[in-house]
């Protein structure tokens, strides 16, 4: 699996562990921090409500250019998708998570 270190990430008073599985570093959490455990169709149903800026910077002939993707959190794997298999080109460069309007 990967190498397992400590990490002092309070999940529910238990320390949670940072671990490493294909070279990426991840805790996994049981609980939320109010100590409930996690419904999977509130959590699909969270990126519905979320966008994303995905900035690539492409070289075209001799000109770079940045191109600024928005993209809905419910498709977001369905850009990577379209990355990875080339048909978006250049290099990702930034990623920020735009946050709903109604957060008040």
């Amino acid at each position: 699996m990967g190498n397992i270190k400590k990490f002092s990430a309070n999940n529910n008073k238990k320390v949670a562990q940072l671990k490493t599985y294909l070279g990426f570093e991840y805790i996994k959490l049981k609980k939320d921090v109010n100590g409930l455990e996690f419904n999977i169709d509130h959590l699909l149903e969270y990126p519905k409500g979320i966008r994303y800026n995905i900035c690539v910077a492409r070289k075209v002939e001799d000109k770079t250019f940045v191109y600024n993707y928005f993209v809905e959190g419910a498709k977001l794997n369905l850009f990577f998708d379209a990355y990875f298999n080339g048909k978006i080109e250049g290099d990702i460069i930034d990623i920020d998570k735009l946050k709903p309007e109604n957060l008040a």
